[in-house]
C-alpha cells in the first residue's frame, strides 16, 4: 500500500475518485476550479506541501486510490506568533478495504508535516466518536451559533410552518446610536488589513491566520461565490474590524439569508458600527436572517448589541431556524467539529478563556457550493 499526494497532473483521476469514493457527482468531482481553488491555489498548501501536488492524499493499491484525505493548509495565528495547520476534508476508505488500516495511514502521513491544529468542520456522529477516541483531538457537538433575524414573520412562515413559536424570545435587528466618527465601507486594502490585523486582534485570539493573504483567497478570489467585505475605518483613516458576508438564496430565489463568515472588532465603536452596516446589508437585501458561527464569544458583542442571539437549545428547543436549504432539514441544525492542537500549544492555552478562539464556518470547506 501506498500513501502519497496527488500530482498536479492528475487531476482527471482525482476528480474521479473523488465521484467513485466519496460521492456520486460531487461539486469537487464536476466543478475543476472549484477544486484547484480549495487544494492547489491556496498559497499555504504550495509552501507546505509543494507546487507539483494537490492537497489531497490518497492511498493507493496496484496502482488505483481506494482512500482520501484532502489536505487544506493554513497559516495558524497564536496570539499573534504565526504556526500552520490542517483543515481535512473527504477522509475516506473504499469499504472492501477499510481493514487494512489505510485510513489511520492517510491520518499517520497528515502528521508527518507536523501540524500545529487540525480542525475537522461539518462532521457527524460517527466521526465524532472516531475523533473522540484520539489523542490530542477535542470534540465540540454543536458550534455555537449567532441569528439575527430582519423579517420575522416571514421567517416562521417560509422555514417554520407558520410557527412562530420557535423564535419567541428572538427580535428583529436593529442599528443603534453610534457617537462615533468610524465609518463601515465595502472596500479592502491589504496593507492597512495587515497593519490592522496583526498588530490587535491577531494578538489576542487562536485560529487560522485572517490577514489578507488569507482574506484575498479566500474571499475575494473566490471562483463561485460573491462576498461582500467591509472594513471598519476611524477617523485617521486606519482598520479598526472587518466583516465578510455572503447573501445566499433559497427556494428556488423566493427568499435569500445572510451567511456572516467574519466578525473582527478592535473595540466598541468599531464592533458598533459594523453590527450597524449588518442590519443595513439584511434590510437593503430583503433578507429572512444572518447566521454566525464562531468557536468563542470573541465576536458576540458587536452582534449581541444590534439584537443577534446565540442559538440556546434544550430538548424543548431543538429548533431555532434552519442551516441547510437544500433540501430543507428541519432536524440537523447544529455544526459538529474536531480540533487537534499539538502538545507544545496545548500547554500554553488557557481553557476557561472563552474569547481566544476564532474559528469561523468560512474555516474548512463547509462555507462552498454544493
Amino acid at each position: 500500500m501506498e500513501v502519497r499526494l496527488f500530482r498536479r497532473d492528475e487531476t482527471d483521476l482525482l476528480q474521479s475518485s473523488i465521484d467513485q469514493l466519496w460521492a456520486r457527482n460531487h461539486i469537487l468531482s464536476r466543478d475543476k476550479q472549484l477544486l484547484n481553488y480549495m487544494f492547489y491555489n491556496n498559497p499555504v498548501s504550495q509552501e507546505i506541501l509543494g507546487e507539483d501536488h494537490y492537497g489531497f492524499l490518497g492511498t493507493w493499491l496496484d496502482g488505483k486510490p481506494m482512500g482520501l484525505l484532502g489536505l487544506m493548509a493554513f497559516d495558524l495565528n497564536f496570539k499573534g506568533v504565526k504556526k500552520f495547520g490542517f483543515a481535512p476534508t473527504n477522509w475516506i476508505v473504499a469499504s472492501e478495504y477499510r481493514h487494512t488500516g489505510a485510513g489511520l495511514k492517510l491520518m499517520q502521513q497528515m502528521f508527518t508535516w507536523n501540524p500545529s491544529m487540525v480542525l475537522n468542520l461539518g462532521i457527524n456522529a460517527n466521526v465524532a466518536k472516531l475523533y473522540g477516541s484520539m489523542g490530542g483531538y477535542h470534540v465540540l457537538p454543536d458550534v455555537p451559533r449567532w441569528i439575527g433575524l430582519i423579517q420575522k414573520k416571514k421567517t416562521a412562515e417560509l422555514l417554520l410552518n407558520g410557527d412562530e413559536s420557535f423564535l419567541r424570545y428572538y427580535r428583529e435587528i436593529s442599528a443603534i446610536s453610534n457617537q462615533t466618527s468610524c465609518r463601515a465601507m465595502r472596500e479592502f486594502d491589504p496593507e492597512k488589513w495587515d497593519a490592522c490585523y496583526w498588530a490587535t486582534f491577531a494578538k489576542r485570539s487562536i485560529g487560522f491566520a485572517r490577514d489578507a493573504s488569507f482574506m484575498n483567497w479566500r474571499y475575494l478570489q473566490h471562483p463561485s461565490f460573491t462576498y461582500q467585505v467591509y472594513t471598519c475605518t476611524d477617523k485617521e483613516g486606519d482598520y479598526q474590524g472587518i466583516i465578510v458576508v455572503r447573501i445566499e438564496s433559497i427556494f428556488g430565489g423566493q427568499a435569500k439569508i445572510g451567511r456572516l463568515v467574519e466578525f473582527i472588532a478592535n473595540d466598541q465603536d468599531s464592533a458598533i458600527c459594523l453590527g450597524n452596516k449588518l442590519v443595513e446589508i439584511g434590510c437593503e437585501n430583503d433578507l429572512l436572517f444572518i447566521d454566525f458561527y464562531c468557536f468563542s464569544s470573541i465576536s458576540s458583542w458587536g452582534l449581541e448589541s444590534v439584537g443577534f442571539k446565540r442559538v440556546l437549545k434544550s430538548e424543548s428547543d431543538k429548533l431555532v431556524v434552519p442551516t441547510r436549504f437544500q433540501p430543507i432539514d428541519l432536524e440537523v441544525t447544529h455544526m459538529m467539529a474536531a480540533l487537534y492542537v499539538s502538545k507544545d500549544l496545548q500547554k500554553k492555552i488557557s481553557i476557561i478563556d472563552d474569547q481566544a478562539w476564532y474559528i469561523t464556518k468560512s474555516d474548512a470547506d463547509q462555507d462552498r457550493p454544493n
